[in-house]
């Protein structure tokens, strides 16, 4: 028995006495991953008609990290990464027509969090890790521009601006790197991953709404204003489509759950503090 303890006891030991926690700060942009389509580009004119996809994700846009993490040893650890993201504006349907133009567009904000286990290689100047876990939207939602600039009635302008609320979802990530020492506590880190995430829909307020400049959001009922998203329809649903003869407009429109891509390929630099052995 003491000739298994002993080693399990000095394996035991080293390990803490190379333990560190560590703290990271980083900033990095991201780019939404192709082959998702998000909407349609529409040209008509009274000789020509042409519409194609429009492809990508909500996934592009700038990544704020701080990340706490604590390495068991010299080669394994775990990290919490605290991430905010700041998405770029996305065009997701546009069309010109003949009387006007349309263009919807779409950003996102959230903040996230992402549990990560890592591997690193040994090194006094340079080191290579690679990190895999989980992202995990805590707070944000996604807002939605439309513009219609009499497309569809020809001297009529209308702009609303829409805010949607999604569903705890799951994600992962993933990533490489490369960190440049400067002593024991202190390392340059540059580094290339991707996530992985969709969210689905929870709810969609109106929160803007004008027509030729005016505000008419005062005079849309609650049925216009608001969407709470459900996975099925029937005719008892507060829906017009489905229920034409039963629909409250003093109630929330229900309407099917939609999916929002987030999933993007990025590249971060930052710095990393170590504090302990």
């Amino acid at each position: 028995m003491k000739k298994l303890i002993l080693p399990v006891l000095a394996v035991f030991s080293l390990g803490t006495a190379s333990a560190q926690f560590n703290l990271g700060v980083s900033v990095g942009y991201g780019l939404g991953s192709p082959g998702h389509v998000l909407g349609t580009n529409t040209t008509s004119t009274s000789s020509s008609y042409s519409e194609k996809n429009i492809y990508g994700t909500l996934g592009s846009g700038l990544q704020a990290n701080l990340t706490p993490g604590y390495m068991f040893g010299e080669h394994f650890g775990v990290e919490l990464g605290l991430n905010g993201f700041f998405g770029s504006k996305t065009t997701i349907g546009e069309a010109t027509f003949p009387g006007g133009s349309y263009k919807h567009t779409q950003s996102s904000s959230q903040f996230r969090v992402s549990p990560a286990l890592v591997v690193k290689s040994g090194g006094e100047k340079l080191s290579v890790y690679a990190r895999g876990g989980l992202v995990l939207p805590l707070l944000g939602s996604v807002k939605s521009e439309i513009n219609d600039n009499g497309a569809s009635t020809p001297g009529v302008n209308t702009m609303a601006e829409l805010k949607t609320s999604g569903k705890v979802s799951l994600g992962y990530t993933g990533a490489v790197g490369l960190n440049v020492h400067f002593g024991q506590k202190m390392a340059f880190f540059a580094e290339l991953g991707a996530n992985s995430l969709r969210v689905k829909s929870k709810q969609t307020d109106l929160t803007k709404y004008t027509v030729n400049g005016t505000d008419q959001l005062g005079n849309v009922s609650t049925y216009g204003k608001q969407t709470k998203y459900v996975d099925e329809l029937t005719n008892s649903s507060n829906n017009a489509s489905v229920n034409p003869s039963g629909t409250n407009t003093a109630n929330a429109k229900e309407d099917l759950r939609q999916v929002a891509n987030f999933s993007n390929f990025f590249i971060q630099v930052g710095i990393k503090f170590s504090f302990g052995k």
